[in-house]
């Protein structure tokens, strides 16, 4: 008896008896996105109901995520770039403008959101807002109160005057090693065009930073660990900071209480999104998992899991009290107004923000 094969051929049939090892190939959906940035079981519930398997490659920085989407062939079908970098990647090209007719969720958006995205006018149309958050101070409650009771802490002279950052540097003062927000924040408070970069207004800036290097311990932008150990008292950093910095003091048994504030004088905002590549293999289950984890009970687990906000607002009900009742967390209407959304600056304008940082950073703490 001849084998299956030879039958086959035989008959000129050899691509038709290839179909069913076709038709059998397992459906996989490759993404690119940071570490930790789902719930424990997001991409499990996905594949369990969809059938569709996920590689979940980690984003080790923007920077490198930028590169391989500018660069082609990345072999990714869903990304999770940054507002900014969104914004270069579609002016340059990388990505999918998005079919609206198959998400199902984008009238669920926070309308706050909804207000932010019109500034991404590249991007607004190439991505879905995942998660979000705001640049603040996270601090240790009780080690402020010691050092000062009467301590400004909705405000950023609890940080930018140096009389004041000296009284916390002996418990530890970080930053976020972030050149560009820290900047726009910095200008915001001065009264300067937060983008700007001006030779006036970095020195502006510039001369406010000096004065308060002596007093910043670390550069970081992952000082949870340091503020659970007692390292550091205070950090201008991330609004998740916070919760994460609670959850896990809590967990060791620690009786050590964080709060984060959103400065009276404003601050930036960022927001990740989700994004098709240009040349992503299989768009069709990048949009089935858009559509899993925009669910109102989805967002709400991956929120509760990561202790930032999500982009849908029919999941505020299900999310942890602690953040969903925290007005620095989820936000009013008139704080939003005090929020500055990111901006995709020219190149030159970049590096001339870059110098002023590594000035700052760099400079001999006496």
């Amino acid at each position: 008896m001849k084998s299956i094969n030879t039958l086959c051929l035989a008959m000129g049939l050899a691509l038709s008896c290839a179909m069913p090892s076709l038709h059998a190939e397992e459906k996989t959906l490759r993404l690119y996105n940071w570490a930790d940035y789902f719930a424990e079981d997001t991409l499990s519930k996905f594949t369990a109901e969809t059938g569709i398997k996920v590689i979940y490659d980690v984003m080790d920085g923007s920077e490198t995520l930028e590169a391989k989407m500018l660069a082609g062939g990345s072999g990714y079908d869903l990304i999770f770039p940054g507002d900014t970098v969104a914004e270069r990647l579609m002016r340059a090209g990388s990505l999918q403008k998005l079919d609206q007719s198959k998400i199902t969720a984008m009238n669920d958006i926070e309308p706050g959101l909804q207000k932010l995205r019109s500034h991404y006018e590249h991007s607004h149309d190439a991505t879905v807002p995942y998660t979000w958050g705001t640049i603040g101070l996270t601090y240790n409650a009780e080690q402020i109160a010691k050092r000062a009771p009467d301590a400004p802490v909705n405000s950023l002279d609890m940080l930018f005057k140096p009389e004041l950052a000296a009284k916390f540097a002996d418990c530890g003062i970080s930053m976020i090693d972030s050149p560009d927000e820290v900047l726009a924040v910095v200008l915001n408070y001065l009264g300067r065009d937060p983008r700007s970069a001006k030779p006036a207004d970095l020195a502006a800036a510039s001369e406010l930073l000096m004065k308060l290097r002596p007093y910043i311990r670390k550069f970081q932008s992952q000082p949870v660990t340091d503020l659970v150990n007692g390292n550091l008292c205070m950090s201008l950093g991330y609004s998740g900071d916070m919760t994460q910095a609670q959850r896990t003091s809590d967990s060791a048994g620690k009786k050590t209480t964080f709060h984060y504030r959103i400065p009276r004088e404003g601050t930036t905002v960022w927001m990740d999104t989700m994004a098709i590549p240009v040349d992503a293999q299989h768009p069709e289950y990048a949009y089935a998992f858009i559509n899993f984890v925009m669910r109102p009970q989805n967002m709400a687990a991956i929120s509760n899991f990561t202790g930032y906000p999500t982009s849908n607002a029919k999941a505020r009900p299900d999310v942890d009290p602690a953040m969903r009742n925290n007005p620095d967390i989820y936000l009013d209407e008139a704080t939003y107004a005090r929020l500055i959304p990111g901006k995709d600056i020219p190149q030159a304008d970049m590096r001339a923000r870059m110098r002023t940082w590594t000035k700052f950073k760099t400079a001999t703490v006496k």
